[in-house]
């Protein structure tokens, strides 16, 4: 390995105080001998993991990124290069737009004749540099399934903290540049996440009264939204969450962690790789805090979006993070045999693979012919949120999507929170007020 120093005549570029070292390989990136593109993203990575004081860069076995880079510099980064470096997915199309199904959710059509060429131009370089089209915001359910202590790079709070707590792999909150000149290079700092000592627990939360066997989806995505506030950017370790509990509720618990907080890793004593129980997730350590959570606590968390301005509800919004095949099957049979709302619209996000299956099991078709639309795009409508102009009241199962609307509606619309058979019970009868 090769230390970067003023001394190397072909990189002019670097500085003597940057300390981060390069391999022969990596040191002809940066130097444009893999063309323009890779040596763009190699130089930004360089000087991202100085910032951070990384040593050195480590390879990734995968990368996920956001499908809403600046069109002008994604053709720089595109440039003279043939393919990504790893197996790469993509992030959900942003804005909960998309091309072919935003009419049917309402958008308007200004919006839409802004983004549809940019989104068209965007798609035609992912598919020609080999990104796979996948807009989802659980990569793992659409073939990016990285093994424990493997190090990615993943945009997406969500997905981030759900692929170092579940899966064991590693990936900081890295942003959407960074997690492409990762894709390209397939390398990233090894700072973080991708090191040991900062993978290890600081909160320790404990349950009390808690029925983890009738809690319903809302409920835990309040206990989530919670706890991501108390811990803000701190590792967290919940201690009596069941093992058999599967990906369709705790998705709801680990998204908030990352809204109200910036938590970017929750062990799940028994369920997380690196967590057999407390005591190890927490490296040995006594925690820094002791967070006990209970009926009271959910309730009072859930209480921020239990409101709306007024009794009916007009749009309803599921799938955030996005829907399983599991509950677009729940869903279709509460839709089965029944109509939304001639007010109300219902919309559902999940990736393009689980759609293919809903239509192949019928589930698609019963939900659609109800008046729902599934959706591959972002469900808290990040980051322009372009709600049809007369949605008043949300309603959501979770508390990321409730988030967020609320923040980039200011106020023009209200979020309510219940789980997903209120909801849907809501886009039949347009009725807002939780179950």
């Amino acid at each position: 390995m090769t230390l970067l120093s003023g001394g190397i005549s072909y990189m002019p570029w670097i500085k003597e105080r940057w300390k981060l070292f390069l391999t022969k390989r990596e040191e002809d990136m940066a130097a444009g001998v893999y063309g323009k593109g890779i040596e763009k993203a190699m130089k930004i990575l360089v000087k991202f993991g100085n910032a951070f004081g990384a040593e050195k860069l480590v390879k990734i076995t995968s990368a996920h990124t956001m499908p809403v880079e600046p069109l002008e510099l994604l053709k720089e980064f595109a440039e003279d290069v043939e393919e990504v470096a790893v197996f790469t997915t993509l992030h959900p199309l942003m804005s909960a737009f998309s091309p072919d199904k935003y009419e049917s959710m309402g958008i308007d059509r200004d919006f839409a004749g802004e983004e549809l060429p940019v989104s068209e131009k965007r798609a035609e370089i992912h598919k020609r540099l080999g990104f796979n089209r996948t807009y989802s915001c659980l990569p793992q359910l659409a073939g990016n399934l990285p093994r424990r202590g493997e190090s990615i790079s993943w945009i997406g709070t969500g997905a981030q903290i759900m692929a170092n707590s579940l899966l064991g792999a590693r990936t900081n909150r890295d942003g959407t540049v960074i997690n492409l000149c990762s894709a390209l290079t397939g390398r990233t700092p090894l700072w973080g996440m991708h090191l040991d000592e900062n993978r290890k627990a600081q909160v320790l939360v404990k349950f009390i009264g808690i029925n983890f066997d009738t809690i319903t989806d809302c409920q835990i995505g309040a206990i989530g939204y919670h706890i991501g506030a108390i811990a803000r950017n701190r590792n967290v370790v919940f201690e009596g969450i069941p093992r058999n509990y599967g990906l369709d509720l705790l998705k709801y618990l680990m998204a908030p962690l990352s809204t109200s907080g910036s938590v970017s890793i929750c062990h799940l004593t028994g369920i997380t790789p690196e967590a057999p129980d407390s005591q190890t997730a927490l490296g040995g350590k006594k925690p820094d805090e002791v967070v006990t959570v209970g009926e009271k606590e959910v309730l009072a968390t859930w209480q921020k979006f239990r409101e709306a301005s007024r009794d009916e509800v007009d749009l309803v919004i599921i799938g955030c993070p996005h829907c399983t095949i599991g509950e677009i099957k729940s869903i279709a049979g509460l839709l089965d045999g029944k109509k939304i709302g001639n007010n109300q619209r219902l919309w559902l996000g999940t990736a393009e693979q689980n759609y293919r299956l809903a239509q192949l099991m019928g589930y698609a078709g019963i939900i659609e012919t109800a008046g729902g639309v599934i959706s591959s795009t972002c469900m808290a409508t990040v980051p322009c949120s372009p709600l049809p102009g007369d949605v008043k009241v949300v309603k959501t199962n979770s508390f990321k999507a409730a988030h967020y609307i609320t923040s980039f509606q200011r106020g023009k619309v209200s979020v309510v929170v219940d789980d997903i058979v209120g909801c849907i019970k809501s886009a039949i009868s347009g009725c807002a007020e939780v179950r």
